[in-house]
C-alpha cells in the first residue's frame, strides 16, 4: 500500500482557504484533518505555499494517436495534461480511424493502457445502429458525439427520421450526447460559394462560420433531445443567444473553453491562421457576455478542446486549408488561475467548473472532489508562480498557441493521479499510471 501526505496545503472550504493535511492512501483520499496525521507515509510534500484543489477534468480533448501520432500519441498528450493540471480526461472519436464501433474504441483503448500518465476515458461518434451504440457503451464509451458540422458524419443528420433513430439509441443505451453545433449544410454552402469566388480570407472563414450558424444548430438540436429526452451537452459554446436555450431547455448542459472566454478576433492580426478554431473565435462583444455567463454559472464547465495539430498544417495563406483546433491542455488552467488572482472569478467556480461539473454530468465515478473517500486524483497549485506562455516549452507536439506570450500567475505545481506524484516542478517525474475510465452507469 503506497501512501503520500501533503502536508499543510490550503484547501477550499465554506467560506475560505483553510489550512489542512491530506492523507493518500491506495489511490484514495483516507483523511483530510487539521492536525497532523501521526501515520507514517511514504512520502510527504510539503505544501504551505499551495493550494489543494480536486484533479482537474477535461471532457473534450483530441490526443489524436493511431495514425495521426504526428500530432499528438496519448503519452505526449497525457504529458501535456498532467502539466496542466488535468488528472482525467476525455477523448474525442474523430481520430483516424475514427471510433465508429465497439472495436475501434477496443483497439484506442489498449493502445492506451500502458502509456498514460493521466486518467482517461473515451467518447465514441454517433452512430444510428442501435446494437452499435449498445455495444460501445459496454466497451467503455462514456458518451456519443454527434458533430452537426459534418467533420464526422456517420449519418446524414440533416435527415430528422434517421437523427431521431440515433438520438433513440442514446437514450436507449442511458447516455450522454454531445454536439458539436453547428449547421453544416450552411457552412458548406457558404465555403462553395467563396471558394468559386476566389474568397479565402480568415474574414470569409468567419462569414460561413458566424453566430447565427452556431445558434440555428443548438436551438434545432435541443428542440429534439428535448422531445426526445435524450440528455445533450453543447461543446464548446460560444454565443449568449445559445447558452440562453440551454439554460431554458431541461436536461441540457455546455461547456466553454480558454480561448473563447479570454480571445476575441483582434488575436488573429498576430497569430493568423494559426488561431483558427470552430466555432470560431468571436467579436469582443459576444466574448465579454460568454465571460460573464461563465462567472455566474450559467455555462456549465470549462474545456480546452485540446486540437493538436502541425504548424505546417496550420500555417496557410487559404483560410478554408487550414487545420482548425489549437492546444489547450498546459495552457487552460494557468489563463484562468489568472483571473481568479485578478478577482473577476472565484476559485471556487472555476473548481467547480473544472472538476465537480464535469465528474457529475459525464458520470465519472469518485472524481471532482477533495473529499475522504474519492480517488487521489489532486492539483497542488502555486498562486505565487509567475509564468509567460511559451509554447516551444510545451509538452504536446503541438508547439504553438493563440496565448502565446501571454504572462500569467498561478500554475499546477504538482499533479497526482491515483495516488502517485507524475508532475511536478515542472516535469513529468511518475510512470503511466493513468486508468481507462467508463461512466457511472
Amino acid at each position: 500500500m503506497s501512501s503520500i501526505l501533503i502536508e499543510s496545503a490550503k484547501i477550499l472550504t465554506k467560506n475560505d482557504l483553510t489550512t489542512a493535511h491530506i492523507l493518500l492512501e491506495d489511490g484514495v483520499i483516507k483523511r483530510i484533518c487539521k492536525l497532523r496525521p501521526i501515520t507514517r507515509a511514504d512520502e510527504t510534500i510539503h505544501a504551505e505555499k499551495l493550494i489543494a484543489a480536486p484533479g482537474l477534468i477535461d471532457v473534450h480533448v483530441h490526443l489524436r494517436d493511431m495514425e495521426l501520432g504526428y500530432k499528438e500519441t496519448f503519452q505526449t498528450g497525457t504529458w501535456a495534461a498532467a502539466k496542466g493540471g488535468y488528472t482525467s480526461i476525455i477523448d474525442m472519436p474523430n481520430t483516424k480511424p475514427p471510433t465508429t464501433n465497439a472495436l475501434r474504441l477496443e483497439e484506442k483503448q489498449n493502445r492506451a493502457k500502458g502509456h498514460i500518465f493521466t486518467n482517461l476515458a473515451f467518447q465514441a461518434a454517433l452512430v444510428h445502429d442501435v446494437d452499435e451504440v449498445n455495444r460501445m457503451k459496454r466497451s467503455g464509451a462514456v458518451a456519443f458525439k454527434l458533430y452537426l458540422n459534418k467533420s464526422l458524419e456517420t449519418f446524414n443528420s440533416s435527415d430528422k427520421s434517421v437523427l431521431c433513430t440515433a438520438l433513440q439509441a442514446a437514450k436507449q443505451s442511458n447516455s450522454l450526447v454531445t454536439i458539436h453545433a453547428e449547421d453544416g449544410d450552411a457552412i458548406r454552402r457558404i465555403q462553395t460559394e467563396s471558394v468559386a469566388s476566389g474568397k479565402h480570407s480568415i474574414n470569409d472563414f468567419l462569414r460561413a462560420h458566424s453566430p447565427s450558424v452556431e445558434v440555428t444548430a443548438v436551438e434545432s438540436i435541443l428542440e429534439l433531445c428535448n422531445s426526445l429526452r435524450v440528455r445533450a451537452h453543447i461543446c464548446h459554446i460560444t454565443t449568449p443567444q445559445a447558452v440562453r436555450k440551454v439554460r431554458t431547455t431541461g436536461n441540457s448542459t455546455c461547456e466553454a473553453t480558454a480561448h473563447h472566454l479570454l480571445l476575441d478576433q483582434s488575436v488573429f492580426k498576430r497569430h493568423d491562421t494559426k488561431a483558427i478554431c470552430v466555432p470560431p473565435l468571436r467579436r469582443a462583444e459576444y466574448r465579454r457576455r460568454l465571460w460573464n455567463l461563465f462567472v455566474t454559472g450559467e455555462v456549465d464547465v470549462l474545456a480546452s478542446d485540446h486540437a493538436p495539430h502541425t504548424l505546417r498544417e496550420k500555417v496557410t495563406p487559404d483560410a478554408w486549408k487550414a487545420a482548425s483546433g489549437v492546444p489547450g491542455l498546459e495552457t487552460s488552467l494557468t489563463v484562468m488561475l489568472t483571473q481568479v488572482f485578478k478577482g473577476r472569478l472565484s476559485l471556487r467556480r472555476l473548481i467547480q467548473a473544472s472538476s465537480t461539473l464535469p465528474a457529475m454530468i459525464f458520470r465519472l465515478h469518485a472524481k471532482g472532489r477533495l473529499q475522504i473517500g474519492y480517488d487521489a486524483d489532486i492539483v497542488l497549485i502555486d498562486p505565487k508562480a509567475r509564468t509567460t506562455i511559451e509554447a516551444r516549452q510545451f509538452l504536446s507536439k503541438a508547439k504553438y498557441s493563440p496565448f502565446e506570450g501571454m504572462k500569467c500567475r498561478g500554475k499546477a505545481a504538482h499533479t497526482i493521479v491515483n495516488g502517485h506524484i507524475v508532475y511536478q516542478d515542472g516535469r513529468i517525474v511518475g510512470s503511466p499510471v493513468g486508468k481507462i475510465l467508463r461512466s457511472d452507469t
